[in-house]
């Protein structure tokens, strides 16, 4: 999942760790950097270190949405095949607690 940041949105650039994407057919645009396993750099076992400075993009994700809306066997394979980091489905469950 790459986060892209949107200026028009009040998202700063400069107060991240960023990287361009490059899409075949689209302008370049501007993303929180990543790990090289596809993590974001923001993200530890925990969940977000940057949750009260977060980019637009991830304020409006909902990781309680995600984790309710998945049974554990989804969950698994998304996890299993790198599409969702687990620490994003750990912290959905806490706060649907």
């Amino acid at each position: 999942m790459m986060t892209p940041l949107r200026p028009e949105k009040g998202d700063d650039p400069g107060a991240y760790q960023t990287a361009v994407c490059f899409t075949p057919g689209r302008e370049p645009y501007v993303i929180l950097d990543r790990h090289p396993n596809g993590d974001c750099v923001y993200l530890n076992e925990s969940g977000c270190t940057i949750h009260d400075r977060a980019p637009f993009e991830c304020r409006r994700y909902d990781c309680r949405a995600m984790f309710k809306n998945s049974d554990r066997e989804g969950r698994r394979d998304a996890v299993r095949q790198g599409r969702v980091p687990r620490a994003i489905f750990r912290r959905g469950k806490e706060l649907s607690r």
